[in-house]
């Protein structure tokens, strides 16, 4: 399953809010649990990018640019990087089946952003 790194965190924040069970929970725990290291090395190489142009990153991630051309030259690199996809591999046999099977079949009402989220998951599982 390839997911672009702009879309891991709020996919991320959908698959943990599921309520799920057996098999379908722990097919989508293992998927989480590699998308928080994703996010954690995506976090990371974005502070490298800020480092770069040599703009000062708080201890919360907020970025202080000491010159307009840095946070355009910062930007465009974020750009980049968050276009970047990423590779998730099964775990288990069937793994990625069993989650969209766990999507089809969840039932409970969703609006707005997560059902964007819900709708762009089960594209990228196909």
């Amino acid at each position: 399953m390839n997911i672009k790194k702009y879309n891991l965190s709020a996919y991320y924040k959908f698959l943990v809010g599921l309520s799920l069970v057996g098999v379908k929970s722990r097919a989508r725990t293992k998927l989480t649990k590699d998308m928080d290291g994703a996010l954690t090395e995506l976090s990371a190489d974005e502070k490298t990018l800020a480092e770069e142009v040599e703009a000062d990153v708080d201890e919360t991630g907020l970025v202080t640019f000491k010159h307009p051309e840095d946070q355009i030259t910062f930007e465009k690199a974020q750009k980049e990087l968050r276009e970047e996809e990423v590779i998730f591999e099964e775990k288990t046999i069937d793994q990625f089946e069993k989650l969209k099977e766990a999507l089809l079949e969840y039932d409970k009402e969703l609006s707005g952003v997560d059902a964007i989220t819900y709708d762009s998951i089960l594209d990228d599982l196909e």
